[in-house]
């Protein structure tokens, strides 16, 4: 066989070999997220702080909704609940000292009985704000409609009420809910009748 033909045979096999491989700039398809998706805003005012509980709520998202709170470790502040005053007498105990680790042990709870295909919506219309260097109340009428699955035993499917925030500025110039107290408006359940049934 000459050198021309083995040099043939020798690129039969390179092109046959180049042509049973994929390319490695080939586009593949995308692989499906692992997360679901969030739309969370940086926290650089209060209003966005607003934004983002609305959302973590319609979302069910358990870490947007903690982030919207203040710790000791970002906010140089921890987190205080201040319950409305008929569901904190009907549950003696319960409500003493709610802080952030007590509204993520509530939070995780309600989640469980939360079917991912359900409606979750909070409905926030402001009624005052005031406006600080470093810190803003906002008071703010709400409802809450949450869609559980312990309907039959609990109820509070929605739940109106009045809130007071109390939010303060971080270092890093971020915006989180450092005091949050619950009023009752009216004979609907407030939203602290949701946590004392799911906080416990």
């Amino acid at each position: 066989m000459t050198r021309c033909a083995k040099g043939l045979g020798w690129m039969g096999w390179v092109t046959l070999l180049a042509s049973a491989c994929q390319s490695p700039f080939a586009t593949r398809d995308p692989e499906p997220p692992i997360n679901q998706q969030s739309s969370w805003i940086q926290p650089t005012s209060s209003s966005y702080v607003m934004i983002n509980l609305r959302n973590a709520i319609a979302e069910k998202n358990a870490q947007n909704y903690l982030r919207c709170l203040a710790d000791t470790g970002k906010a140089g502040r921890r987190f205080l609940y201040i319950p409305e005053q008929s569901v904190n007498a009907a549950n003696p105990g319960v409500f003493r000292n709610w802080g952030y680790e007590e509204e993520r042990i509530y939070l995780n709870q309600l989640l469980l009985y939360l079917p991912k295909d359900s409606t979750s919506q909070l409905i926030l219309t402001s009624l005052r704000e005031s406006v600080y260097q470093d810190s803003v109340i906002l008071v703010q009428e709400y409802e809450l409609t949450l869609r559980h699955q312990r309907q039959a035993t609990v109820g509070l499917a929605k739940t109106r009420g009045q809130i007071e925030f109390r939010l303060i500025r971080s270092l890093e110039n971020m915006w989180y809910i450092h005091r949050w107290t619950d009023y009752a408006t009216a004979s609907q359940p407030t939203w602290s009748a949701v946590r004392a049934a799911f906080g416990n």
